[in-house]
């Protein structure tokens, strides 16, 4: 099957050239860590903002073949993530789905139905948390009083950290979380 999958691409070319050559829309400032996840089939129906993170492992679909099952044929929806917002690791966005502007979805979320702006949702399905200022609010107050761990490595250097350094980060996390 993996032979099958690779055969799809063209010699040299990646998941990320694959989806934008098909008319994936990714604006500025945007970070995708799982290209592989973005709908192969239909790239076009999606539209991803600016600065916006796309976390690992994230799976975002334009199309849902489950119908096939009911006697439909494949639905088929866009899916538009606006600026300024999060998706956490392992999330699911389904088809037919429009997040706003300045939205935090949490780690291992699944996105159902459209996700007004300005707020933090989390679960499956994903619900409203909080509104984007409370959570904003509430982790510049963290970060005030809580550990500040770049000052020992930079947030994407910890992977060659010292076995001092890991224990460290360790023990200065033992009562609560910090930052990096």
């Amino acid at each position: 099957m993996l032979n099958k999958i690779k055969k799809l691409f063209k010699k040299g070319e990646d998941e990320r050239e694959y989806r934008l050559k098909r008319g994936l829309t990714v604006g500025e400032n945007t970070y995708i860590y799982s290209w592989e996840g973005i709908d192969g089939n239909f790239p076009w129906l999606v539209t991803i903002g600016s600065n916006t993170v796309i976390s690992s492992n994230v799976t975002i679909l334009a199309h849902d073949a489950s119908t096939c099952r009911v006697g439909c044929h494949t639905k088929i929806g866009r899916v538009d993530i606006g600026d300024n917002c999060f998706i956490g690791a392992r999330s699911v966005v389904l088809c037919d789905v429009k997040i706003g502007d300045n939205v935090i979805i949490g780690a291992g979320s699944v996105v159902t139905r459209n996700l007004e702006s300005g707020y933090v949702y989390a679960g499956s399905p994903a619900k409203k948390i909080c509104s984007f200022e409370d959570y904003k609010k509430k982790n510049k107050e963290l970060n005030e009083t809580r550990p500040y761990l770049a000052t020992i490595r930079k947030w994407n250097e910890w992977h060659n950290a010292s076995e001092e350094e890991r224990q460290k980060m360790k023990d200065l996390l033992s009562d609560g979380c910090g930052f990096i």
